[in-house]
């Protein structure tokens, strides 16, 4: 619960809320289009509130901090071992509240990430993966100075497979 807010510091007290209710629905699909592609997206409403709070009445009705109504996700993936597994996974999400006045929103963003690998032999694989593929700057706080997300993000090596033959 916000307890004094400045425009350099905001003060807060973690207390147990009252009650929440988060009411929604989840709609999930995955198709495999032959033997290499496989395709899945899922999509998430979330509508959850501060439903009741006898410390302060005043954020019932409120929407519950970090939680977007709105959330989609996708992966395309082609897997060949013989030759490479190549992936693609997005996700979005819509406007969120960092705090429990609703007062500071944070921006819907969208982050896309991609993969691709080989295998050497039966024991080890050589990979490369590119997390925040467009170097998107999305916030990930404001409360009261703007935290962004990470930015793009390159990462490589080797994965061993034990016990495998």
């Amino acid at each position: 619960m916000t307890l004094q807010t400045t425009p350099t510091l905001i003060t807060r007290q973690r207390q147990n809320l009252g009650r929440t209710r988060s009411r929604g629905v989840e709609l999930e699909t995955e198709a495999r289009l032959n033997q290499f592609w496989n395709l899945s997206a899922g999509y998430l409403f979330d509508d959850a509130t501060v439903v009741r709070f006898p410390a302060n009445i005043a954020l019932e009705g409120f929407m519950i901090p970090q939680v977007p109504r709105h959330q989609f996700t996708f992966q395309a993936r082609y897997s060949n071992p013989s030759i490479v597994t190549v992936g693609l996974q997005g996700r979005a999400a819509s406007s969120q509240f960092d705090d429990d006045q609703n007062l500071f929103r944070l921006g819907a963003y969208f982050d896309l990430d991609a993969s691709v690998s080989r295998r050497l032999n039966h024991q080890w694989d050589i990979f490369c993966a590119i997390e925040n593929l467009f170097n998107q700057r999305y916030e990930v706080g404001k409360t009261p100075a703007t935290t962004l997300g990470p930015p793009i993000q390159v990462r490589g090596g080797f994965r061993l497979h034990l016990g495998q033959k």
